[in-house]
This record gives C-alpha cells, sequence and structure tokens, in this order.
C-alpha cells in the first residue's frame, strides 16, 4: 500500500493556494489524483468551479445525466473542458479523465462503439481511463465478462484509452478477465465507513490494482452516514467535517474516492484533506462501522 506520489497542481484560474493532491500509482505506470469529481447528476458551474478549485480528475459515463436530467454529464463536461483547453492555462495531459462502458455495449464489436460515443460527448481524442460500469450485460443478450474485456483491450491497443478498469466487480470476475492479460487498473465500487469493503481491499492490493471509492460519503444509499455519532466525534477532535474524516479515511487507506458536490463551499471541502491525518486507532474505529461483509 501506500503507493502514492505528491503533486502538486496550481489553481491557476482562482488565485487561491495551491493544494497538494496526491497521486495513486496504477499498474501500467500512470498516475491518477487520489481525489476525483464524481460527475452524476453533476451541474456545468460545478465542473467549471471544480477545475478552477484544481480538481483534475473528472469521473463520469455514458449515461450520467445533469443535475437537472436535461442533458447528458459528458456533453457539459466535454464543453467545459473545450473552454478551459482553448486559455492555454490547462493542457489536456494536466486532466485525468474517466468514463463508463454501459451494458448496451458489452459485446466485443460494440465496445469501440461505445467509447467512441464517450468521446465524441466530451470532445477528447482519448480517455484516461474506461471502466466496465457493471458486470451484467443488458437482457436479453447475455455477454460474457471475458467477451466485454477483450473489447475493452481492444480499444486500450487502438489508443482511444490509456487505461482500463472494472466497476462493480467481484474478486473472482476480476480474476476471470486478468487471465486475458490485462489486469484491470482499478475497481471502481461502493465503499464508504459503513460499507468498508476490506476483503477487497487486500485481494486489490495483492493482485496489483487499486480500489476507488464511489458514494464515499454515504450517497442515496446511505443519506445519513454524516450523522453517524462516531464520524462526528472525530471530526470535532480535528475540527473539520465528517465528510472530510470519510474522505481522508479512504485516502489514508490508498483508496480513490470522487465524491459528488455542486457548491463551491463542498468542493473545496473535498480536496481540503491533506493538511491533517488520522490515527490508527480513528481508522479502526471507522473501520467497525461497517454494516456489510
Amino acid at each position: 500500500m501506500y503507493n502514492i506520489f505528491i503533486t502538486l497542481i496550481v489553481c491557476v484560474f482562482c488565485g487561491t493556494q495551491a493544494t497538494k493532491i496526491p497521486d495513486r500509482l496504477l499498474n501500467n505506470g500512470m498516475k491518477i489524483p487520489i481525489v476525483g469529481l464524481g460527475a452524476m447528476d453533476i451541474t456545468e458551474q460545478a465542473v467549471r468551479d471544480a477545475i478552477d478549485l484544481g480538481y483534475r480528475h473528472i469521473d463520469t459515463s455514458h449515461n450520467y445525466h445533469t443535475s437537472d436530467k436535461k442533458n447528458w454529464s459528458e456533453i457539459i463536461i466535454g464543453k467545459v473542458l473545450n473552454d478551459v483547453f482553448k486559455t492555454g492555462k490547462i493542457r489536456r495531459q494536466d486532466m485525468f479523465i474517466v468514463s463508463k462502458l454501459e451494458a448496451d455495449y458489452h459485446q466485443r464489436q460494440r465496445v469501440v462503439v461505445g467509447i467512441k460515443e464517450t468521446l465524441t460527448n466530451l470532445g477528447l481524442d482519448y480517455l484516461d481511463m474506461y471502466l466496465v460500469h457493471h458486470p451484467n450485460s443488458s437482457a436479453p443478450v447475455n455477454i460474457s465478462i471475458t467477451e466485454t474485456w477483450q473489447g475493452m483491450i481492444d480499444v486500450l491497443q487502438a489508443n482511444l484509452t490509456r487505461s482500463i478498469g472494472v466497476s462493480n466487480f467481484n474478486e473472482q470476475q476480476i480474476d476471470e478477465i486478468s487471465k486475458l492479460g490485462v489486469i484491470p487498473v482499478t475497481n471502481q465500487v461502493l465503499c464508504n465507513p459503513y460499507v468498508v469493503q476490506k476483503p477487497l481491499l487486500a485481494y486489490s492490493d495483492k493482485h496489483y490494482t487499486t480500489l476507488t471509492a464511489y458514494s464515499p460519503i454515504g450517497g442515496s444509499r446511505y443519506p445519513n452516514l454524516l450523522k453517524d455519532p462516531k464520524l462526528v466525534e472525530i471530526a470535532g477532535k480535528h475540527k473539520i467535517t465528517a465528510a472530510q474524516v470519510a474522505l481522508k479515511f479512504q485516502v489514508q487507506r490508498d483508496v480513490i474516492v470522487i465524491p459528488k458536490a455542486n457548491t463551491l463551499k463542498y468542493l473545496k471541502e473535498n480536496l481540503d484533506l491533506f493538511s491533517f491525518s488520522l490515527t490508527d486507532q480513528e481508522i479502526k474505529d471507522i473501520e467497525a462501522l461497517n454494516k456489510r461483509n
């Protein structure tokens, strides 16, 4: 564990103090900012604000909507990136853009269709990471995960993405696709203080992949997470928020986090994780909150 490299990301637009955001090393040698912006139900302004604040990792999917349900997340992210790149202050290589293959595209020959639609939406020539969003294909067609993974290898070899990974996979499924010769760089799963994922994290460390946590501060599944007395108690000791405790818990375990926020206040708060540390006992206390085996 602890394969973290420190990168100085300068906030070139907003004039605020530069934020040091650690990178997580991937098994292909690439580095990904350990804190990213989850872009489901996001607003265009939030994407702009996030980049202004220093976010360089944005996570979306082909089927994600904006918060008002009137547009697709990929499209508004592409619009913002186009504007940002035009200024010349941030280059394409400064950003780490992640999107996902949805179930309708699981046939090997359709994986390339899916990623090209995503790239068109984003206005990009390549992704930094492309994930299989779920192991199950759309009914009534039952596509094996190995067929889908072969399609993912195809788009990797075609340089349409720089890395490939999965989401919502278990250990056995990762073992199965890894036999094709390319190990996923990450497995993006539900992970927070109520769903600690300790066995899956141990598996990931052993098999040279990473874990990415979605809904790291609860999300719709655990809307009351940030009211948990233990998280509130720890937050009080450090003079921070319960959300920052939940996120720092992951960062100290080398877990990549992609919290969603649509307000400037919370976007800032979710980045402000590197001026404090949780104690070993606090990490154990948070792990004890786990509600799922």
